[in-house]
């Protein structure tokens, strides 16, 4: 997403992902799905500057500077804590018929922001949905290769039923979406 929030939930989470290139991927099934929550606690504001410095759940405070495009920043208070609910999912199909093709489509929902008054908050989705050929099976690895619109992928299949069904020159139509929600509220009673 092009917003400033997935770089909130990277400075909170303060953890790098190492993923080796040559890794396949996973498919479990025909799909899979996680949502991840994290809490920071607002240490200070900065109306002024517009900054807002943030204790996170390993316990790393920073301090980031909050764009215009968040309404109600006055709202916020030391204490309250910001929110972020990250969601992504994958589903997969398998289509043995149709003719060959490789593509891809991208939507995303434009930011919608916190009415006026209310605590700051921000949610925004994006899902894109590409259609790959299958390039080559593996058994023994139990990994296909796809030729997706712009690279190959190589892809696990835990399932042996799903993997038994797959076969050279079938088309595989993966939808990837991604979620997120920010949100501020007042600290808990």
């Amino acid at each position: 997403m092009n917003i400033p929030l997935r770089s909130v939930l990277l400075s909170l989470c303060s953890a790098a992902t190492i993923a080796a290139a040559q890794q396949p991927a996973l498919i479990t099934d025909a799909g899979t799905g996680d949502v991840v929550t994290i809490k920071a606690k607002v240490d200070a504001v900065d109306l002024a500057k517009r900054e807002v410095t943030l204790t996170g759940p390993l316990g790393r405070t920073v301090t980031m500077h909050v764009g215009d495009q968040v309404k109600n920043l006055a709202q916020v208070k030391a204490g309250d804590e910001l929110v972020l609910k990250y969601a992504e999912a994958l589903t997969v199909d398998l289509r043995k018929e149709g003719a060959p093709g490789r593509e891809k489509t991208s939507t995303s929902t434009p930011v919608v922001t916190a009415a006026p008054g209310a605590m700051p908050g921000a949610a925004q989705a994006r899902q894109v949905k590409i259609t790959a050929n299958v390039e080559k099976v593996d058994p023994k690895r139990q990994v296909v290769l796809l030729q997706g619109p712009s690279r190959y992928m190589e892809v696990k299949v835990k399932n042996p039923d799903v993997f038994k069904e797959i076969k050279v020159g079938d088309k595989v139509d993966l939808t990837y979406t991604e979620a997120v929600l920010l949100e501020v509220v007042s600290p808990s009673k």
